[in-house]
């Protein structure tokens, strides 16, 4: 009965993760590249300068209110955002008042110059940030439409994965097991290790992805149990915000912000200012707010200062309570996004999210070489379901990377005025996805394979070489200047050359020996081969 069941489970888990493994595949690897958005954007606007290092807290915050008072007139909520490891620029943002007919005004943002005062002009750019909602949001797709797409393959994922801890007899030996063999017991250990590497994070980033749509997907729930009314506190208390005062419409001149800085170094013992924000400003109810980086997973109310920017008094606010759903959400939220990383946090996301994107990759391939024995022995040759899959592997697997370093190449390329540039450098990248999805259709499988894994390695090695060839920004004048975030690309970038030009060289071996003409084998033969390789799956899959 066990094994009837744990059969079930394995055919579950293989139909699931094919069916969707293709958007997985690329809701993995731009939510891996989101872990560094902040970074990716600042390499695609090079014309940010270079970080400085001796300079104070209180005179970036100078530098952001000087410019505020002046291009910021009668706008209430002002924002100031202070260089950190992660985005090491002074960025300061504003919401214009509400259009008619609507409730909330633009919001603004710009990054300012320290040594100047003035705002940086950059190109346009989709930047990182562009990649990271198409993890969720994907792209060309109304936003409903895709949370309902993303919800429902985050789903297949999750019990994709519980599927996979069912049909593994041996989950902990599998994580030491690894037989670098052709074929189909070389890849099965490769999807084995993989799974199991890092399988909390891959529940942990599946399950939490889930929650972030809650209202949605839990929609027709929430509107049998709760009327308008409780739906909007419920969302209070989920999401509480910081209560502030609104504008008086009585003007009053605010106290330099830099001074009332010393108010929140004085409750802080760990002094990491984050970000400034300024409600009703240039008013006699104006109000300043200091926030710190987190501090806790599930958010620290003392992260947050509030003080009277007139008077310069410590405004006595009463903590943001949360219950426990709204910590739990809280918590699942940080995890998944990473709010509380540091850079060597951030770094083992980002590898852990490599290793899901590797998982699922594995996973596809798994089930081509599985089928490949018996596929190359039809008279015909293989069915058009196993060649459509094959070419959807070759051209997601290696296609899509290649299409988002298009999009890098399209942010240095393209004319700097050109008109909808953040939507063609987005337009660049799906076209060339396209193109090498098609691609594989009109070339033999291990001629495709190879080939794009030669064009790979050749476009990631190139952008270090265009970026110098475009900008300032390149990895001499990065390392020169300590700019180690800068440097940190043009590196990246060709190590993953170097791992794609690898993958090329080594394809041949990962491959199963050249399968023998059909008329050269005997039919029992064939046939005992077959069985004896379909004895060996079983078995290994089986424990």
């Amino acid at each position: 009965m066990k094994d009837n069941f744990r059969q079930s489970m394995k055919w579950f888990h293989t139909w699931v993760g094919l069916s969707v493994g293709w958007i997985l595949f690329f809701m993995f690897l731009t939510g891996t590249l989101g872990y560094f958005y902040q970074e990716i954007t600042r390499w695609m606007e090079p014309e940010r300068p270079f970080i400085e290092h001796n300079i104070s807290t209180e005179q970036l915050i100078t530098i952001a209110q000087t410019y505020l008072q002046k291009n910021a007139q009668g706008v209430d909520e002002w924002d100031i955002n202070l260089p950190t490891i992660r985005n090491q620029n002074l960025r300061v943002g504003w919401r214009n008042p509400p259009e008619a007919g609507k409730k909330r005004g633009r919001y603004k943002t710009t990054v300012l110059d320290i040594t100047t005062g003035e705002k940086v002009e950059s190109r346009a750019t989709g930047g990182g940030r562009l990649l990271y909602r198409m993890h969720y949001r994907l792209h060309y797709l109304s936003t409903k439409i895709s949370y309902w797409i993303v919800g429902f393959c985050a789903m297949l994922m999750l019990l994709a994965v519980i599927t996979g801890v069912v049909i593994h007899k041996k989950i902990f030996t599998d994580f030491f097991t690894f037989r670098a063999k052709k074929g189909l017991i070389g890849w099965l250990d490769i999807h084995n290790v993989l799974s199991v590497i890092a399988l909390p994070f891959h529940f942990m980033i599946t399950y939490s992805g889930l929650l972030f749509f809650l209202f949605t997907y839990m929609a027709l729930s929430t509107n049998l149990q709760t009327n308008e009314d409780e739906y909007r506190e419920m969302r209070k208390e989920i999401y509480p915000r910081t209560s502030h005062a609104d504008s008086a419409n009585q003007p009053a001149e605010m106290q330099d912000i830099a001074s009332l800085y010393q108010q929140a170094k004085n409750t802080w013992k760990n002094d990491e200012l984050n970000a400034v924000e300024v409600f009703a400003a240039n008013d006699i109810n104006a109000q300043v707010l200091f926030i710190r980086h987190e501090t806790d997973i599930t958010y620290n109310p003392n992260d947050q200062v509030m003080v009277n920017a007139i008077t310069g008094e410590v405004i006595q606010q009463t903590p943001r309570e949360y219950t426990a759903a709204g910590m739990i959400h809280n918590g699942f939220y940080s995890l998944h996004e990473g709010q509380f990383a540091g850079p060597l946090a951030r770094w083992i996301y980002f590898l852990t999210g490599l290793i899901g994107t590797a998982m699922i990759a594995s996973g596809l391939i798994l089930w081509t070489t599985k089928r490949k024995p018996k596929q190359l022995k039809k008279p015909d040759g293989p069915d058009f379901g196993y060649r459509l899959v094959e070419q959807l592997n070759i051209g997601t697997i290696v296609g899509l990377p290649i299409a988002i370093a298009m999009y890098f190449y399209a942010n240095r390329l393209l004319p700097i005025g050109m008109v909808e540039r953040v939507d063609w450098e987005a337009n660049v990248m799906f076209i060339s996805w396209a193109l090498l999805l098609i691609y594989p259709a009109f070339r033999p499988a291990t001629k495709a394979w190879r080939e794009q894994l030669q064009l790979a390695a050749l476009v990631y090695m190139a952008l270090p070489l265009v970026n110098a060839l475009t900008t300032d920004k390149h990895l001499i004048n990065s390392l020169q200047q300590q700019d180690w975030g800068l440097a940190a690309f043009d590196l990246t970038f060709f190590t993953v050359g170097c791992c794609f030009a690898f993958s090329a060289y080594k394809y041949k071996t990962l491959q199963p020996e050249k399968a023998v003409s059909r008329k050269a084998i005997r039919p029992d033969s064939a046939i005992d081969n077959e069985n004896r390789l379909q004895l060996q799956c079983i078995s290994k899959e089986n424990g």
